[in-house]
């Protein structure tokens, strides 16, 4: 299916648009939109994580993520993997490996620009087609 990228800081959290539009802008207080490098592509047999580019879990985007932790959903930091997803539902195979293996040597090193956090309506049990963006959040 057709999505957004986006580097998901909150999963399937349940409450108003407006109160966690007023929380998401208490952990964006302060943090400069920023660029984190693509560290490598990866897959996996999940269909919501199966091909994606991967970030360093530091700096900007791991002081967002504590501090949507503190403040929004308790969840633990060590299994925090930020990414953005390329591609949902990708079945694993020789063709899906070649093609990480391609784009990896496309995109390793080079940056992606983070400059807002969106409150989406989405969850595993809304078809992604009907995912929507409600409020955004400007860093800075």
């Amino acid at each position: 299916p057709r999505f957004r990228p986006h580097l998901t800081l909150v999963e399937d959290r349940l409450c108003e648009e407006d109160d966690l539009a007023r929380q998401l802008t208490t952990v964006a207080a302060g943090i400069a939109p920023f660029a984190a490098d693509i560290q490598a592509v990866g897959t996996s047999d999940l269909f919501f994580r199966a091909f994606y580019a991967r970030f360093e879990r530091a700096g900007p985007v791991l002081e967002l993520k504590q501090r949507a932790i503190a403040s929004i959903a308790a969840s633990a930091i060590e299994s925090f993997m930020p990414h953005v997803s390329l591609a949902y539902g990708v079945e694993d195979g020789p063709l899906k490996q070649a093609a990480a293996r391609e784009v990896e040597a496309h995109l390793t090193g080079r940056a992606v620009r983070f400059d807002r956090i969106a409150v989406v309506r989405s969850a595993q049990s809304i078809p992604v087609e009907d995912w929507t963006v409600g409020a955004v959040i400007p860093l800075g």
